[in-house]
C-alpha cells in the first residue's frame, strides 16, 4: 500500500481515505467507508487542536468496524500550530499511543490509525470515541469517589513506570525532561508577567490572601520546575483533570483518560498535586487531600519501598 498522505485540515477526511486508514491500522478489512460526516467537538471551547467526530457508514457490516471516531488534527491557526508542533505536543500525542499506551496501567481509547508530517506541521490521530460514562466536569470539581478513583489510576500508571530506565530510551521522551529543566526560567518569567497580567485586569477575581502565595511562587518557580525533571522520574499525564477523563456508568470499571499531549517523564507528583489543586472544591481538598495522598503513595510504595511518605 503507497504510503497516505496526512491531511492538514478536517476536509481531508475523506472516506476513501478513512478507508484506507483503518485498513492500515487493522480496524477494518474488507468493509469500504462510504460516508464520514465530520463535526467539531466542543465548540466554542480551548483546544490546543482541532478534534472532531466523525460518523461513518460502510458498504457491508464488518465486525469491529466502528459507528464513529474521533480525529484529532492540529489547530487552524497558524501561528498555533507552529508554536504547539515546536513543543512538540501533537507529535507527544501520536507518539505515546503508538509506543506507551499499551504498556500502561491506564485505560484509554483505543488508537485506529496516527502518522505525522512534522516539517509540514500536519499530524493525524485517529482514536476510539469513548460512549459509556460521562466525563468530568473540572468546573463543578470532583466528588470524594470521582477524585479516588483518578487517584488509583494515575497511582497505577506512575508505579507502572516509576524509576524505569526503559523510560529514557524513548529519545523525545527523555528530552522533555531536558528540555523542562533548559526552559525553567523561561517559564517562571511566563508565570510572573501573566500573575501582574492577571492582577491589573482582573482585580478581585481572587481571595486577598492568594496574592502574597502567588507572589512567592514566582520566585520559587524555576526551582520547582527543575525539581520536577529530576529522578525518580516515571511517565506523567502532564494534565490530569476531569475534563480529560471519562467515568465509567457502573463506578467499578477505572476511568479512560484522554488527551495525552502533555505526557513527559518527570516527577510523579507531578500528576498529583496538578489534580488535587485544580479538580477538587476547597472544602472536599481540605477534609480529604491527606487520604488522598497517603492512597497514592501505598500504591507508589508497594513498587518503590524506599519512596517515603
Amino acid at each position: 500500500m503507497a504510503e497516505l498522505p496526512v491531511p492538514s485540515a478536517h476536509d481531508g477526511l475523506t472516506a476513501q481515505w478513512l478507508t484506507a486508514a483503518l485498513r492500515d491500522g487493522g480496524v477494518i478489512a474488507t468493509a469500504e467507508v462510504t460516508e464520514a460526516r465530520v463535526e467539531p467537538i466542543g465548540t466554542g471551547r480551548a483546544f490546543a487542536g482541532q478534534p472532531l467526530r466523525v460518523r461513518l457508514r460502510y458498504d457491508r457490516e464488518e465486525a469491529g468496524a466502528p459507528a464513529s471516531l474521533v480525529a484529532k488534527l492540529p489547530a487552524v491557526e497558524p501561528a498555533m500550530r507552529r508554536a504547539l508542533s515546536s513543543l512538540r505536543w501533537y507529535e507527544s500525542e501520536i507518539r505515546f499511543y503508538e509506543e506507551l499506551a499499551a504498556r500502561s496501567e491506564i485505560a484509554t481509547p483505543r488508537r485506529y490509525y496516527s502518522a505525522m508530517q512534522p516539517a509540514a506541521l500536519d499530524y493525524v490521530l485517529l482514536i476510539e470515541e469513548v460512549t459509556d460514562g460521562a466525563v468530568g466536569d473540572q468546573i463543578a470539581g470532583a466528588t470524594l469517589a470521582e477524585a479516588e478513583r483518578v487517584v488509583d489510576a494515575v497511582a497505577r500508571l506512575h508505579a507502572g513506570w516509576w524509576d524505569d530506565p526503559a523510560l529514557d530510551g524513548f529519545d523525545w521522551l527523555a528530552r522533555g525532561a531536558v528540555r523542562r529543566i533548559e526552559a525553567a526560567d523561561f517559564w517562571a518569567e511566563f508565570f510572573e508577567r501573566n500573575w501582574a497580567t492577571t492582577q491589573r485586569l482582573m482585580p478581585g477575581l481572587l481571595p486577598d490572601a492568594v496574592a502574597p502565595i502567588a507572589t512567592r511562587l514566582a520566585e520559587v518557580y524555576a526551582g520547582l520546575v527543575r525539581a520536577s525533571a529530576q529522578p525518580p522520574r516515571t511517565l506523567l499525564h502532564g494534565d490530569v483533570r476531569l475534563d480529560n477523563v471519562f467515568f465509567s456508568a457502573d463506578g467499578e470499571t477505572p476511568p479512560i483518560f484522554i488527551d495525552w499531549q502533555l505526557v513527559s517523564a518527570g516527577r510523579g507528583p507531578y500528576d498529583l498535586a496538578y489534580f488535587l489543586g485544580t479538580n477538587l472544591p476547597s472544602e472536599l481538598r481540605a477534609e480529604h487531600e491527606e487520604a488522598l495522598l497517603r492512597r497514592y503513595h501505598a500504591t507508589i510504595a508497594a513498587r518503590a519501598p524506599g519512596y517515603s511518605f
